[in-house]
């Protein structure tokens, strides 16, 4: 018997944007879920990936949301426009389509709690989120993410300026692809594939690269956002305004390349250094040993799952079940600040 219902719609955003939203729920419906889970993907992918995630949260009494950010997956209206925020104000508009898809849950599950998560690039719009509009949620998750430092964030900055300058703002450059991804890859040599940065597991990595929505050469206009949001929320006064109450679990693959540095510490634990200096009071930070970047598609992914739905059961006001499912007892706890 099939335990969990999939469904669709599009949002609307204030300039007639159509946001494309996933939902999974349980088959059979309940009146009231415990809580709200809202996936915010990473770059050059889309909301689908994270049906395993969905799941497991889905027999634990929660209703899942994913939707598609702006130049990503379904939300895409025309071909051309793949891997493309917006012409102008790409990041505000980015953000502000978490809001109205907040406001869409909030409507449909009205006094019920939303936790929020993004991976990668979807783990920085979930930060500038948070520091805007962060009484609409009750926790947030981090996956896959880092603090970037001063010098990445101008370097990018200036090459994607460089590059729209050569190929102008829908210019797909090869050479901030190569600075991104691509160095992330050869960290891993010799590589079976352009892609072997994401996970050990092969069969992963070998669906991401057989995925048309996956894995496609962003704008220069895409590339200018997404630096600029991520120098925003690198600057303490940015973090801030996050409700210091708020609790976050910030999480990766050691082996992450986005946030791995043989001679440095890790990205993340940067990153939660980073928020509780800004006054976060509930930072947790979890590192899993020889895993890489895309932690839920990792070869220990359920192991990660459960202690995801581990932490959010004690740090937020949740309903307990009736009826607890079967939670792994390999369980580790993690630890808080």
């Amino acid at each position: 018997m099939k335990v969990m219902h999939h469904e669709s719609c599009y949002i609307d955003a204030p300039d007639d944007h159509k946001i494309y939203v996933n939902i999974w729920k349980k088959s059979k419906g309940i009146k009231k879920p415990r809580a709200i889970l809202h996936i915010n993907h990473g770059m050059a992918e889309h909301s689908a990936r994270y049906a395993v995630i969905a799941e497991r949260f889905v027999q634990e009494g929660y209703v899942v949301y994913g939707h598609d950010h702006r130049g990503h997956g379904k939300s895409v209206q025309h071909t051309e426009l793949l891997g493309h925020y917006a012409d102008n104000d790409g990041w505000g508009k980015i953000v502000s389509d978490v809001l109205h898809v907040n406001q869409s849950i909030h409507a449909s599950y009205p006094n019920t709690p939303v936790i929020i998560l993004g991976h990668s690039m979807g783990s920085f719009i979930v930060q500038s989120y948070l520091a805007l509009h962060g009484d609409t949620v009750t926790a947030a998750l981090l996956s896959g993410s880092a603090l970037s430092d001063k010098a990445t964030i101008q370097f990018g900055s200036f090459l994607a300026r460089m590059e729209t300058r050569r190929q102008g703002v829908l210019g797909r450059s090869k050479l901030l692809d190569f600075f991104s991804f691509g160095i992330y890859n050869r960290e891993f040599r010799p590589f079976r594939t352009s892609a072997d940065w994401l996970s050990t597991d092969p069969l992963e990595v070998d669906k991401y690269i057989a995925d048309p929505l996956c894995g496609f050469l962003c704008t220069n206009q895409l590339w200018t956002d997404l630096l600029a949001g991520m120098k925003d929320i690198s600057n303490i006064n940015t973090l801030q305004e996050i409700p210091n109450s708020l609790p976050i679990l910030a999480f990766s693959g050691e082996l992450d390349p986005l946030s791995y540095n043989k001679r440095k510490t890790h990205g993340i634990e940067k990153l939660s250094s980073h928020l509780r200096s800004s006054g976060q009071h509930y930072v947790t930070h979890k590192l899993y040993p020889g895993a890489r970047h895309e932690i839920l598609n990792e070869t220990n992914r359920h192991e990660v799952i459960d202690d995801v739905l581990k932490w959010v059961e004690g740090h937020s006001d949740l309903p307990t079940l009736k009826k607890s499912s079967k939670m792994t007892k390999k369980n580790k706890d993690l630890e808080s600040a």
